[in-house]
């Protein structure tokens, strides 16, 4: 029948090429040029940014059904409507054909996007079974972005710019042949004689391509799609989504489905409700808005739970400001989760099947009778305890074979089966505005992006993680992992990142590396991308914890929930520019207008990066004036650059950023004027004296940091600095001197050079000698306690390297194809939680009328990262390695003091493919290191090699020996720092 079509319009085409009327309809950047007559109706022209596409012309529409094809050509056309504006924002046409009369509008619904609505009212009865409202021949075809079940749009291009092409529905087809592309859908639906039909609308638009991709897609189109999905339908909510549950309670042991071992310590509305209760107040102090109750009703038993109980808790929650809802099992109605009365649907004959007629374990949304139960058992129950929440779970929509459903069989089927689910969401939005529809998993990306328009909320799959990421905490492997679902998600299907969220889930606690020293990276690397965050299983976390962390992680999230609702604006848009997530990446994304906005920094590795980040369009910013930057996190700062306190809009500002962290980075608009002292590179504060002013700062022991005093025009000059010996007070045995240089001046302040006292703590392990040799021979030489011998390397030997075909994230297959050997597999290493202190220090600046120190920019001298030839050992086949480092820990602990393993010090040994490595055998000092695997639990083929420094040959401090000589007894006092030396073998 579709061949039939195509070559039916190709003549109607050609004869509606000589209409005398046409109209053009769009705006300066997407416009479409209409011929009409009484005699048929054409798309004849197609213009983007006012360069036509040339060669593309197209049907209106058509349709396939019983008593064959149905076009506008050959049709009696009036116009009916045709507002004032050139361009015409809005047309209507009316028309008569041999099975349908009907009406057509093109109306702008949005900046460079044109709307088609199609209604038809049929003549004699007569079975729909396919509508394209786009059939169009071109020269070249159209690309088509597709998931396995469906087509999401068509993409034409032409130089510089193109258009897409989507049906305003989850689920679509696009078509090809002959030259022609078909963008409709199969409703399959009876009309009687004059039964009016209104079919989904369909939007094309304009797009400018940048020629650079992500993930299949150029930027141009995904940013065109992104703000389609956005503007086609006014979202639901215009707030960041704050959702908390508790599904389990770590008592999982699954057999014969039952789910839990117990139900001990597990919140309820069947068992423990003062603890459900305690849950939702713990909820409200961590500002979160929205609480999953369970079991839901579908696993409800004879007046368990009473309903007394649950208006009790919806009554608790609202007093509290918690929204609550429950939960369903969509496609199988019924979850195991908390079935203990074995319900179930019955119906068998509501079941789908497959192409060889065998029943499956889930239910069809396409037949109609199992939808109207499924809403009215729901809806009800809504209605009833007045929810405001509801979590479908579990939903799968795959071909259905059923010949005894109310939809056509085999994939046409698809379509219905979408429509059944949407219209119980829809019933059950319809409960209440702030009626909160939370998707969990199942195949919901199969319909992205446009489900977000009924699922305004989606968590795509419960935490997994199947690619190499390295680390030694499930709970922040599973956040870097759902953050690289989200972006590749993004690119290739296209859904906003505001209508994603994560989950951040803190039921694994089996981590070499505990959450108190991750949940922040987890909930900042996620709000970097989306402004909706999930807390899954955060009570029998926090009530672990003593009191001090608690209110440290109230704090932390009461803090950056209530900063993404004060700046959701800027949410409503990601920009992102560097890597995409995974192995050796560092991403920055952006969320700003004009000259305000935030910068997200994530660089999940073990190595530190300096990046270059570009401060103009590609993040959301203008390209003129002046800003400061504000560190917002880890530290709160003002940021000294290599431009000095101020950079230019439209520029590239190199920011180093550190191993396992998120720096957060407000940019704003520069002050007009200085009028009070101001610090840039350190935190603290500038007072004034009688003569001069006190710097109050802090830093990290050990650590050099330069910084820049501003001081207001005509302030006198910074002649001297000098750091005050008795504030902090130190005992005296353990004095130690704070170096301090003022490295240079300017008419506007002083430049400050810092070292903060003590040592300071060692964390990225890259300088390593290395020489290839088998392990025997390396025991048999001693090399176990060090070895002279060998090539000095940075590593990972692939970072920063000349060679443009290496790109991140870098895969085990692209390492492979590149002719990376074993040794370049090795990542250096990472010492985590190693003893440090901050330091609080006072500096006196003395002022005076001029200053011997060199005038100079306030400004640091970091630069953009040089890049390097790659290393020949990189490509070596060698599959024996010894690799040696140093490292001075300021302590260690000793003498049975030893605390949980918690806070020991841990050496993480990052591989960019541990399943490569046969064995890693360690010393430290020469004595043996037990290297150890973390299988994750959540994939355990995947894994992390680590060792606890703790208990082992490792040394910290500093030495000291007594030197007695003489009668008189005179005590000498030498110190010397220890450095460690780590020997490792690695076996391949």
């Amino acid at each position: 029948m579709i061949l039939n079509l195509f070559a039916a319009v190709a003549v109607g085409l050609q004869e509606a090429r000589g209409l005398g009327g046409t109209l053009v309809v769009g705006d300066d950047d997407m416009q479409v040029t209409v011929a009409y007559s009484t005699d048929g109706l054409a798309e004849i022209a197609f213009s983007v940014c006012r360069t036509e596409i040339r060669g593309l012309t197209g049907s209106p529409w058509l349709a396939d059904t019983s008593k064959g094809a149905a076009m506008t050509s050959g049709n009696s056309v009036e116009l009916v409507e045709a507002d004032a504006s050139k361009p015409h924002q809005k047309v209507v046409f009316s028309g008569e054909g041999d099975h349908f009369g009907w009406m057509l509008k093109y109306e702008v619904t949005g900046p460079g996007r044109i709307t088609k609505f199609l209604s038809l009212t049929a003549q004699t009865g007569v079975l729909v079974e396919r509508i394209f409202l786009w059939h169009a021949q071109s020269k070249d075809e159209p690309a088509a972005a597709s998931t396995g079940l469906q087509d999401i749009a068509a993409f034409y291009r032409h130089g510089n710019h193109g258009l897409f092409v989507s049906l305003d529905f989850p689920y679509s087809r696009v078509v090809q042949e002959r030259g022609w592309a078909s963008v409709g859908y199969p409703p399959h639906i009876a009309l009687e004689p004059g039964q009016s039909y209104l079919c989904h609308s369909l939007t094309f638009g304009a797009t400018r391509l940048t020629g650079e991709k992500r993930y299949g897609h150029d930027l141009g189109e995904v940013q065109a799609m992104d703000s389609y999905v956005q503007e086609r339908f006014e979202p639901r909510f215009c707030r960041p989504m704050f959702v908390g549950c508790a599904v389990m309670n770590r008592y999982c042991q699954v057999t014969d489905k039952v789910v839990w071992y117990t139900y001990k310590d597990h919140p309820t509305l069947c068992f423990n409700t003062d603890l459900m209760k305690r849950h939702i107040e713990m909820l409200a102090r961590l500002n979160i808005e929205y609480y999953n109750l369970l079991p839901g009703v579908f696993d409800w038993g004879p007046d368990d739970p009473k309903p007394e109980v649950v208006q009790d808790m919806v009554a608790h929650a609202k007093r509290c400001g918690v929204r609550v809802g429950d939960y369903s099992g969509a496609s199988y109605v019924v979850p195991l989760h908390f079935n203990d009365y074995e319900n179930s649907v019955g119906h068998p004959e509501w079941r789908m099947r497959d192409g060889n007629d065998n029943r499956r374990d889930f239910y069809c949304f396409g037949e109609t009778e199992f939808v109207d139960f499924y809403i009215d058992t729901v809806v009800s129950n809504v209605r009833r305890f007045g929810y405001e929440l509801h979590n479908l779970d579990f939903l799968f929509i795959e071909p259905c074979y059923a010949k005894s459903h109310s939809h056509p069989p085999g994939e046409d089927g698809v379509y219905h089966q979408l429509l059944g689910v949407i219209r119980l969401m829809e019933a059950v939005a319809s409960t209440s505005p702030e009626m909160l529809i939370w998707s969990n998993s199942g195949n919901w990306s199969e319909f992205f992006p446009k489900i977000a328009w009924w699922n305004p909320n989606i968590y795509v799959t419960d935490p997994l993680i199947d690619t190499s990421w390295q680390g030694l905490n499930m709970t922040r492997l599973s956040d870097d992992a759902r953050r690289e679902q989200m972006v590749s998600l993004h690119y290739a299907r296209f859904l906003p990142y505001r209508f994603f969220t994560n989950c951040q889930y803190f039921f694994c606690q089996n981590s070499v590396v505990p959450e108190i020293r991750n949940y922040q990276y987890g909930a900042l690397s996620t709000l970097a991308v989306t402004p909706n965050l999930s807390l899954c299983e955060i009570r029998p976390w926090l009530e672990e914890l003593s009191t001090r962390n608690q209110e440290r992680v109230f704090a932390f999230y009461k803090k950056w929930t209530d900063f993404i609702k004060d700046h959701f604006d800027l949410w409503k848009k990601t920009y992102h520019v560097g890597d995409n997530p995974g192995f050796g990446g560092i991403e920055v994304y952006g969320h700003a207008e004009d000259n305000h906005g935030y910068v997200f920094l994530v660089n999940p590795q073990y190595w530190d990066r300096v990046v270059e980040v570009p401060l103009g369009p590609d993040l959301g910013f203008g390209t003129e004036g002046e800003c400061e930057l504000v560190e917002l996190y880890p530290t709160e700062q003002l940021r000294l650059t290599n431009q000095g306190p101020y950079v230019s809009l439209g520029s590239r500002v190199p920011i180093r950023v550190p191993a396992q962290q998120v720096l957060v980075i407000e940019v704003r608009p520069a002050p007009e004027c200085v009028k009070a002292p101001r610090l840039y590179g350190l935190p603290g504060t500038v007072e004034e004296t009688r003569n001069g002013y006190l710097l109050k700062t802090r830093g990290e022991q050990g650590q050099t940091k330069r910084a820049a005093v501003l001081l207001p025009p005509g302030s006198r000059s910074v002649v001297g600095a000098t750091v005050r010996r008795d504030v902090p007070k130190q005992p005296q045995r353990d004095f130690f001197e704070t170096g301090l240089t003022l490295a240079g001046s300017s008419n506007e302040g002083v430049l400050l050079d810092i070292t903060f006292r003590r040592t300071p703590r060692p964390t990225e392990l890259r300088q390593w000698r290395v020489r290839e040799g088998s392990l025997e021979e390396g025991v048999e030489a001693g090399w176990t306690a060090g070895f002279e011998e060998g090539e000095e390397l940075r590593f990972p030997l692939f970072i920063n390297i000349e060679d443009e075909s290496i790109e991140f994230p870098l895969t085990e297959t692209q390492a492979n194809a590149l002719g990376l050997g074993p040794l370049a597999n090795f990542c250096g290493a990472y010492i985590d939680n190693a003893f440090y202190e901050m330091q609080e220090t006072w500096i006196e600046l003395a002022t005076g009328d001029s200053s011997e120190a060199a005038e100079t920019a306030l400004a640091t001298d970091l630069l953009p990262e040089r890049p390097r030839p790659l290393h020949p050992q990189a490509k070596s086949q060698g599959t024996d390695w010894w690799v040696q480092t140093s490292f001075h820990l300021p302590f260690m602990y000793t003498l049975g003091f030893e605390p949980f393993l918690d806070k020991h010090t841990i050496l993480a040994i990052p591989l960019l493919s541990p399943s490569k490595v046969k064995r890693i055998e360690g010393w430290i000092n020469g004595q043996p290191l037990e290297v150890q695997r973390y299988r994750y639990p959540r994939n355990p083929k995947l894994s992390c090699y680590w060792a606890d420094l703790v208990g082992s040959g490792t040394h910290g401090g500093r030495s000291v020996w007594d030197i007695i000589e003489g009668p008189d007894r005179i005590r000498h006092e030498t110190r010397s720092e220890h450095e460690n030396r780590l020997v490792m073998h690695l076996s391949n």
